[in-house]
C-alpha cells in the first residue's frame, strides 16, 4: 500500500507541472537567455514541433529551480556549470545591432555620390580656333573639287 501511495504522490507531482506552467513568462525570461544544444541554433524559448525535448527537460528544471525560490542569475550560473559557458545567448551591443544600418546608409551614400558625379553633364572643352591661312587653304582645296 505504501509503495501505490508513493507512486500516486510522484504522478500527482508530474502532472501538477503543466506545459502552460513550462511556458510561462518568468520560465521563458530565463530560457531565453540560453541556447539549445540540440542543434536548432535557436535559444531555449524554442517551439519546435512536435516538441524539443532537450528545451523540455531545462524548462522543467528552471521550473523546479524557480519554485525552490532561486534567482535568473543562480539558475542561469547553475546551468553554466553543468554545460559550460557556451550555452548563455550572448545578445548583441549596441554596434552590433546597429552597425549593419549604418553600414548599409554609408554605402547607399557613396553610391549616391558616384551616380550623381556619373551623371553630371562634363563641360565641353573649348573648341581651338583655325588658323585662318589652313582655312583658306580647306577652302580652296574644296573649290578644286567642284
Amino acid at each position: 500500500m505504501r509503495k501505490f501511495s508513493l507512486l500516486l504522490a510522484v504522478a500527482a507531482i508530474c502532472l501538477a507541472q503543466s506545459a502552460v506552467d513550462l511556458d510561462s513568462d518568468p520560465v521563458n525570461r530565463v530560457a531565453k537567455k540560453m541556447l539549445c544544444n540540440c542543434g536548432c541554433a535557436q535559444d531555449m524559448t524554442c517551439k519546435m514541433e512536435p516538441g524539443c525535448g532537450v528545451c523540455k527537460r531545462a524548462k522543467m528544471k528552471i521550473f523546479a529551480l524557480q519554485t525552490e525560490g532561486k534567482s535568473d542569475p543562480q539558475i542561469l550560473d547553475e546551468f553554466v556549470a553543468e554545460n559550460g559557458k557556451q550555452i548563455l545567448a550572448v545578445t548583441p551591443g549596441l554596434f552590433g545591432t546597429a552597425g549593419p544600418f549604418i553600414a548599409l546608409s554609408l554605402g547607399a551614400i557613396v553610391v549616391l555620390f558616384v551616380i550623381r558625379r556619373y551623371r553630371k553633364p562634363q563641360p565641353a572643352g573649348s573648341i581651338p580656333e583655325i588658323d585662318p591661312k589652313v582655312l583658306e587653304r580647306i577652302n580652296k582645296d574644296m573649290a578644286k573639287l567642284d
